[in-house]
């Protein structure tokens, strides 16, 4: 058995390594690809995203330095003249979502805003604004004022000391390269050699109007306009930077104009802003449904889009200067129904259970086969040993008569003739029990069930065995409730019969060397049927072994060193005819011996 057991774990290992192997190069297979759509679905959001803040930004990047005042000059037919600027209307209006407004800082530091001009010349044109929308906009204004100072925003008047920026038109061009999608129609071809800053020229009328709102009053409150700054000048115009903090993001740009150096930029809502550029794509891709979007600041975690659960990060890449500081993270969350991943382990698992269960139970099955052959074996050695026991016998018996019968008293003649008789009776029962055996296996035992009584059975059985008992050895009592005397039951009584000479042989066998050599047999009524009762005085039965004595050629002893007699078939073939019967077995220890109960069926059937 061992060697079987041994080969059924090669096996099964055999199986199932290259079995794991595969199932795990298909999972990482599965993971990689479905990572990788994940990853080119994320990389194609980030394109889109940083696309949209180019295109915003592009806007402002080319608004004139001139439109950051209330009153700016444009070109018309025969010349120029003077018009508000577009930055002056409220409630203000932007491309970008959660625009706050528009600010200008002067070389001194001081804060001027489009839509709320100051000083003398600002007082005649705020006579145009009713006072509650002139509240509003001092409201903005100083709103304005507080995030620079807490951003640290000022016009300190030297020259920026941030590293060189790309241009946002060769920002939108490097947008452009990177997505394939966006070729054909829009490719064209760029100047590598595109300056960072831009330059506009002013006319004089312009330089004056602007010169005009943002120069401060003398003494005698006339404007302060040096003579020599009005003529017109090149006007140097740095791409747009970024500040900003958990709230806020603050672009801004130096002008040079001449000497003086202005900051210019707006203020917007970061959250609002930042929330408005994954809109659509948080909201009609159904494959972002497992996509948790989120931006961060090194460590500093600034807004989250999607459940909470993501562990899994596949993408972290920072957006376009200006704002490449802050980065845009892409991670895929836990998916609460089975996907492609968990249905492939799923079944892997299911696989292999399948395959341990098949091998244990082909090794169960080839286990029970080798032992029967086993028990079959050991019966055939058992049955052998059994029929040579009473054939010697009887044989040793008849030469003894043959040769000595003349000298032979009446009383030996009669021994031998008696052993005879016992050992012929011995192999009949034996050789009929191999019989029955064969039936019951065969189905070919035909179970004749009638009416009878059971008294009337025992009382048959009595009178035919008790002598073969008494030859033995042993003494026989039978006990018997008055009850039971007249009832009639259905039963087959070649099969009652049968029975109890297993049972009373079993006894006799196991018992020989038990200290009180007696068979008590009962026939006893319960509360709703009647049962028959062997019992003897012997060794009983281990409580391990109760549940195999009714197997086929089981034996409790081992067929090498045995001492009792027996084929191994006695109980097997008892329950086997209590079932064809619809009787029950119940077998217990009495201490001392064991036994062994019969119950008919129910009274009521």
């Amino acid at each position: 058995m061992r060697k079987i057991h041994v080969i059924f774990l090669a096996i099964f290992f055999v199986i199932t390594l290259p079995l794991v192997v595969l199932l795990h190069q298909a999972y990482t297979q599965l993971e990689i690809g479905t990572n990788s759509l994940y990853q080119g679905h994320a990389m194609f959001v980030a394109n889109t995203l940083n696309q949209q803040i180019a295109k915003d930004l592009a806007i402002e990047d080319k608004r004139s330095y001139s439109e950051y005042g209330f009153i700016r000059t444009i070109q018309v037919i025969g010349g120029e003249e003077n018009t508000l600027s577009e930055l002056v209307d409220y409630p203000i209006t932007s491309q970008y979502e959660g625009l706050i407004g528009h600010f200008q800082l002067a070389p001194d530091n001081s804060l001027r805003t489009p839509f709320l001009p100051e000083g003398r010349f600002g007082e005649i044109l705020l006579e145009q604004i009713s006072p509650a929308e002139r509240t509003k906009r001092e409201e903005v204004r100083f709103r304005i004022n507080n995030i620079l100072n807490d951003l640290g925003v000022k016009n300190e008047g030297i020259e920026a000391t941030a590293q060189p920026r790309d241009s946002v038109e060769s920002v939108i061009d490097a947008v452009y390269k990177r997505d394939p999608k966006l070729h054909g129609k829009n490719k064209r071809k760029r100047n590598t050699t595109e300056r960072a800053n831009r330059f506009e020229q002013t006319s004089e009328k312009e330089t004056f109007a602007f010169d005009a709102e943002s120069a401060k009053l003398d003494s005698t409150d006339t404007l302060e306009i040096p003579f020599e700054i009005t003529r017109p000048q090149e006007v140097e115009i740095e791409p747009f930077g970024a500040v900003f903090n958990k709230n806020y993001i603050v672009f801004r740009r130096n002008v040079r104009r001449g000497s003086e150096l202005f900051v210019q930029g707006f203020v917007v809502d970061l959250r609002t802003y930042l929330s408005s550029l994954v809109k659509n794509e948080t909201q009609f891709y159904p494959l972002e449904k497992d996509l948790v979007l989120g931006f961060s600041s090194g460590d500093t975690d600034l807004l989250q889009f999607g459940a909470a659960n993501a562990t899994t990060k596949i993408l972290s890449v920072p957006l376009l200067p200006p704002l490449n500081s802050i980065s845009l993270n892409m991670y895929m969350k836990k998916s609460e129904n089975f996907n492609s991943s968990a249905l492939l382990l799923f079944l892997g698992f299911v696989v292999l259970f399948v395959l341990a269960a098949g091998l244990i139970a082909v090794y169960r099955l080839t286990q029970s086969e080798v032992s029967l052959a086993k028990k079959r074996q050991d019966f055939i050695s058992a049955v052998s040993h059994e029929l040579k026991t009473p054939l010697t016998a009887i044989k040793v018996s008849a030469e003894l008569l043959q040769q000595y019968d003349s000298k032979m008293s009446e009383e030996k003649r009669l021994q031998k003739y008696s052993q005879i008789a016992r050992e012929s009776d011995r192999l009949t029962r034996l050789i009929q029990n191999v019989l029955n055996l064969s039936k019951l296996d065969g189905n070919r035992w035909v179970a004749n069930i009638k009416k009878g009584r059971p008294k009337a059975v025992l009382d048959d059985f009595v009178t035919m065995y008790s002598k073969n008992i008494e030859d033995h050895g042993f003494e026989l009592t039978v006990s018997c409730d008055t009850e039971v005397d007249s009832v009639q039951l259905m039963m087959d009584r070649d099969a009652v019969m049968q029975i109890l000479t297993n049972l009373v042989d079993n006894s006799l066998k196991f018992s020989v060397k038990a200290d009180y050599k007696m068979i008590v047999i009962e026939l006893r009524m319960a509360v709703d049927h009647v049962y028959l009762a062997v019992r003897d005085y012997g060794p009983g039965i281990p409580q391990s072994e109760m549940k195999k004595v009714f197997q086929e050629f089981y034996r409790v002893e081992n067929e090498m060193t045995r001492t009792t007699q027996g084929t191994g078939i006695g109980l097997s073939m008892v329950k086997k005819l209590c079932t064809l019967s619809n009787m029950k077995i119940e077998i217990e220890n009495a201490n001392p011996g064991l036994r062994t109960k019969i119950h008919f069926p129910p009274l009521s059937i």
